[in-house]
């Protein structure tokens, strides 16, 4: 599992407990070993080309942004519900 730095930023910016969940979520990922056996909520975003991989892993009211690979994941972003739509995908 990769992160990009700004990944790392926002996570730290949002609430304590939040950022719990978060990383309670990216330790399932790690133990999974897959993102389809891993248990957590994901969903494919619409609107993309086929085989870009980018999906949002729901935490509560905030959304972690990855790009899923098999078997690589790379998290992009960690936003608020409403936020994260605005910015992801990558145009």
């Amino acid at each position: 599992m990769l992160k990009r730095p700004r990944s790392v930023s926002e996570l730290k910016r949002s609430p304590k407990d939040v950022q719990a969940k978060v990383k309670a979520v990216i330790e399932t990922l790690l133990n999974a070993g897959t993102l389809e056996s891993s248990g957590v909520d994901y969903k494919l975003l619409e609107g993309q080309k086929k085989g870009e991989g980018y999906y949002r892993i729901r935490v509560g009211g905030w959304r972690i942004g990855i790009r899923y690979i098999h078997p690589d994941i790379l998290i992009i972003t960690v936003m608020a519900r409403g936020d994260i739509y605005k910015h992801f995908p990558p145009k």
